[in-house]
């Protein structure tokens, strides 16, 4: 695994890469970073060439310009990621995203670009409206039964307490604006032109992302599909990455 920074928009983006084979960008959750990923990624990168990357602001990554002004968007994180893809000369990419990661992949889905072969999108839809904003201004990353609660029978507890660290390590203002970019993303009509095959991937417990949600999204556009996951919940990739990355690998089918 190497980690390096990128000059992306003005800022520095730091993204880990790992493995060989087709590649494949992760995405993480909303106010945590690529650490999330970090046990899966480890697994995918024997069968994947792997860029775990830490959204601008989060993470080891530097803020966008008047950030604490300039709340971000879904379309936003996107266009770092296709930017991100320019920087490299990457083609040929698979996208697997989770919560507002997913609605980043969904926006990149959205975007058609030829150069991305398709989209995993986990524990999102094309309409994500899930919190009041009078929560999400008053959420704290430090509560801890808000992450557990989040998470499925599954889970490993000394995973879940990573996960908490992780959230609480990052800057609380950039997750609430991942959860206002989160609950205004609406991207249903344009996900009906969509190109790119989309393959839905929720955690049966997962108390946010509703089986409905992801049932109505997939019935957008015949090139999405849905498969669940048992056991597992809003964080499938940390709360029990074996299981996870074993499921990951059925369902696409990766040898």
């Amino acid at each position: 695994m190497q980690g390096q920074y990128i000059e992306i928009n003005g800022t520095e983006l730091y993204y880990e890469e790992s493995g060989n084979g087709d590649n494949l960008i992760l995405i993480h959750t909303a106010g945590t970073d690529g650490r999330i990923w970090m046990d899966a990624a480890a697994r995918l990168s024997s069968r994947f060439r792997v860029f775990n990357i830490d959204l601008p602001g989060h993470g080891k990554s530097i803020p966008w310009r008047n950030w604490r002004r300039n709340r971000p968007t879904v379309e936003f994180y996107a266009a770092t990621i296709t930017e991100f893809l320019n920087k490299l000369s990457l083609d040929k990419v698979s996208v697997l995203g989770c919560s507002i990661g997913a609605d980043v992949a969904l926006a990149l889905a959205a975007g058609n670009d030829k150069r991305i072969e398709r989209v995993y999108a986990m524990e999102g839809a094309a309409k994500t409206d899930t919190f009041k904003e009078s929560e999400i201004l008053s959420t704290d990353p430090y509560d801890l039964a808000r992450t557990f609660n989040f998470c499925g029978p599954m889970a490993l507890k000394q995973n879940m307490e990573k996960l908490y660290w992780i959230r609480t390590s990052n800057n609380r203002d950039i997750y609430i604006g991942d959860l206002l970019a989160w609950n205004n993303f609406d991207m249903r009509e344009k996900l009906k032109e969509a190109n790119i095959p989309v393959i839905l991937l929720r955690g049966i417990d997962d108390p946010v992302v509703s089986e409905e949600m992801v049932r109505e999204t997939v019935k957008l556009n015949r090139k999405f599909k849905m498969h669940q996951i048992e056991g597992l919940g809003h964080y499938p990739m940390i709360e029990n990455p074996d299981l996870f990355v074993t499921k990951f690998f059925e369902i696409t089918g990766s040898r």
